[in-house]
Order: C-alpha cells, then sequence, then structure tokens
C-alpha cells in the first residue's frame, strides 16, 4: 500500500512508518518532527510565528498538494492536522479526499468531541478539565482553552472530519470512549506503538537514593499536572535528601529524553489520564517503572491482565506524597513492576501488533469500499 501520515505527536506515526516501511509499504511522512522532539519526518512542515510565517507555510502546503496524491490511505494524527484554522483545514481536507483513495483519522490528543465528553463529566470522572463537576486549575487558568476546543467552529469542523473520514484509529481507552458514539464500528482500537528494537530492557538496579525522572513539557505543566508531581517529589526530595533524588527534563529530543530516563528508577508521567501514553510506556519497556494513569477502563481494555504494573496517578487519590514516600523507603515492589512493566509493553503495544492492527482495519474499511 501507499500510505501517507500527515502530522505526528510523540512519534507515534514515525513509529508506524518505520514498522510498514520494513514490511515493503510505500510510506510517507509529512510532520514539523513534532517540534524539539525532532523525531523521524519525510517532508518537513512547520510553520514560524506570525503572519510572514503564515503565508510561507500555506504556499509551501500549495506547492506540496501535488506530491500527496494516488495513496491508498492517508492518515491525520488529529482533525487539527494542520497549523490553520479549521476552515483553511478543510479546504485542504476536500482537496485530498478527492485525489486520494480514502483517508483515517488516528485519534490522538484534543478534539471537539473528547473535550466535550471531558467537559460533560458524564463518561470521565476526571480529567485535564474537570474533577467530577469542578473546573480543575488548568481550566480555571485557561478558560480560553476549553471553550476554543468546544467553540462552534470547532464542532462544525470536527463533526465534518468525522462525517467524511472513512475510518478512525484510537490510541488511548478515553478516545476510544468519546468517539465510539460517533464512529461506530468505523473506529478500532489499536492501542499506541512503541518501537522495543531501540529501547531495550534493561533489570531495574537501586543501590542508591531512589531516582525519581520528570519530563516537562513547556506550556504543558499545568495541563498534565507534571507542575504538581514535581512539587510532591521536590518536597521529599527536601525532606528525604540521602534517599531520594528528582531529576526535571525539559524540551529535549526523543534521543536525549529516553538516554536521561535510563538512568532513573521511577518516571511520573501524566496525573489527568485514564491510561499511560507514550512516554510512560517507553519508561516501562525500558525497565522502569512508570506513574500513570491506570483506570480501571484501562485495563479493560487490554483484557484485565493479573499483573498491573503502572504506579497509579490520579486526581483521585489524595495521598500521592505518602504513596510516593512508601515506596522511597521501600522501593522492594518496583523490581517486580519493572519486569512486568515490560511484559505489558511487549503484549500490547510493540510496534508490530500495533501495525498489524492498522493494517487490519485499513484493509476492513477498503474492501468494503
Amino acid at each position: 500500500m501507499r500510505i501517507l501520515f500527515i502530522g505526528d505527536y510523540s512519534n507515534l506515526h514515525a513509529c508506524l512508518a518505520k514498522e510498514l516501511s520494513s514490511r515493503g509499504h510505500d510510506v510517507t511522512v509529512v510532520s514539523d518532527r513534532c517540534s524539539y522532539m525532532n523525531t523521524h519526518s519525510d517532508i518537513f512542515l512547520e510553520r514560524k510565528p506570525g503572519l510572514i510565517g503564515g503565508i510561507k507555510y500555506l504556499y509551501r502546503l500549495f506547492s506540496l498538494l501535488p506530491q500527496m496524491k494516488d495513496f491508498d490511505v492517508v492518515q491525520f494524527i488529529n482533525p487539527n492536522f494542520l497549523s490553520l484554522r479549521p476552515g483553511k483545514i478543510k479546504y485542504f481536507f476536500d482537496r485530498l479526499k478527492t485525489q486520494n483513495r480514502s483517508l483515517f483519522l488516528t485519534l490522538a490528543g484534543n478534539d471537539y468531541f473528547f473535550v466535550k465528553a471531558c467537559w460533560d463529566a458524564e463518561m470521565f470522572d476526571f480529567s485535564e478539565f474537570k474533577i467530577a463537576n469542578d473546573p480543575t486549575s488548568f481550566h480555571l487558568s485557561n478558560p480560553d482553552h476549553t471553550s476554543g476546543w468546544l467553540s462552534d467552529e470547532n464542532r462544525v469542523w470536527n463533526t465534518y472530519l468525522y462525517d467524511n473520514i472513512d475510518g478512525a484509529m484510537s490510541v488511548l481507552p478515553e478516545y476510544d470512549m468519546a468517539a465510539r458514539p460517533v464512529l461506530g464500528n468505523r473506529l478500532a482500537f489499536t492501542n499506541l506503538p512503541i518501537d522495543l528494537s531501540y529501547l531495550p530492557y534493561s533489570p531495574l538496579e537501586i543501590d542508591g537514593p531512589l531516582r525519581i525522572f520528570i519530563g516537562m513539557r513547556r506550556g504543558m505543566e499545568i495541563q498534565k499536572g507534571t507542575a504538581d508531581m514535581l512539587a510532591i517529589a521536590k518536597e521529599l526530595e527536601r525532606e528525604m535528601h540521602d534517599k531520594v533524588k528528582v531529576e526535571v527534563a525539559r524540551n529535549l529530543s526523543l534521543n536525549e529524553y529516553l538516554d536521561k530516563m535510563k538512568d532513573s528508577h521511577l518516571v511520573l508521567d501524566q496525573l489527568y489520564s485514564y491510561s499511560p501514553a507514550t512516554n510512560a510506556l517507553q519508561a516501562m519497556a525500558l525497565g522502569r517503572v512508570a506513574g500513570s494513569g491506570a483506570e480501571p477502563e484501562y485495563y479493560e481494555y487490554i483484557g484485565n491482565p493479573e499483573e498491573r504494573p503502572i504506579f497509579h496517578l490520579s486526581p483521585l487519590i489524595p495521598d500521592l506524597k505518602e504513596r510516593l514516600r512508601a515506596l522511597i523507603l521501600d522501593p522492594t515492589p518496583l523490581y517486580d513492576m519493572s519486569l512486568q512493566g515490560r511484559r505489558l509493553v511487549e503484549k500490547h503495544n510493540d510496534v508490530r501488533i500495533v501495525t498489524d492492527r492498522f493494517i487490519s482495519h485499513w484493509n476492513h474499511i477498503l474492501n468494503k469500499q
């Protein structure tokens, strides 16, 4: 098949593209290399700030349109797969629809339907927008962020895209839960792909202070809850400086980030997620213990395994500091969690398994046409 990926988050599409290419498919990735992460892209597309940056970006898009034709599959990373307003994205979406065989959406990151499910607070007990029915500090400090996702403009555009794609893939259970009522059988749950070939497992060795690692993304510290987790970890470091060390990584390339992660024992990921995302899964693949979302819905989606190796994080769990303190004083449970975490990723997130799911869904939809 000829496959075109447009946009990328945290190496998701680039990871799939590498595996697909190794199987003989003709694959092209168009992205901004995930900004500072510097992931793989065959065609680099980045918007610079300002009016001139916008004009150059549009010119670049029009010049690329002739290269983005005659693909069997075009896969978008998100409804906002271009750095443009919805009306302009729609123009390019319609052009791509006329000159390619099929269009698919990767459900990754926010869109209207996911944020609406979070804001309605009926499907989810918590999110970065609300905890139960109470707005979070992130929403209260950024109300325009929420209203932007829920705007009429965004609703109309997202509805149009959902109506006009051939199929979609959800990479986290919460995205699947929010989109399933709209997309029905056009949606397949695939889970996130992790390339284990460059994430070799190494046994956990704790021969000194427990090393806690936190990755910070500029502008998302409050949204992902990492600022809160960092504050708690730093308090414990001050109180127990001989037993715990905290390292923070900010805006590193993916390779630099993973190198630093390897030296840790516990990686604190997201506070407001129902499921472990790419950062947590990479940590688990390396044999590090991940602190991340691990709600019952996540385990249900992957078959309710007996082993549950994630250090469960949630805004509904009030004793994070004391739970961390207990691990610092007795890190023995981390050894089993390290082994179990690697096994979980091998079984559910190996890029070869996830790629099979993408191919299966593409073929299922294309064979119906």
